[in-house]
């Protein structure tokens, strides 16, 4: 669903937004990619994980340069 035909795009984001039932996107784009384009809206909904930073593994192996961000900024 990639190029220069907006149509995709459009039906994409009227799903997203509500406006089309699953049958009619399947209709509209084929069942591969209204499977896709399923999977990808609930992942979107989906609350993100609250995973830890693994404790065990050090992933940078040496020195590790830190950056001051402003710890007061609001970003």
């Amino acid at each position: 669903m990639t190029g220069g035909d907006p149509l995709p795009k459009t039906v994409a984001t009227t799903f997203y937004n509500d406006g089309l039932t699953v049958d009619q996107l399947t209709v509209l784009v084929g069942a591969k990619s209204a499977k896709r384009l399923r999977l990808l809206k609930t992942d979107l909904e989906d609350e993100p994980l609250d995973l830890a930073a693994p404790d065990d593994i050090d992933i940078y192996r040496g020195n590790v340069t830190t950056v001051d961000t402003g710890s007061d900024d609001d970003c």
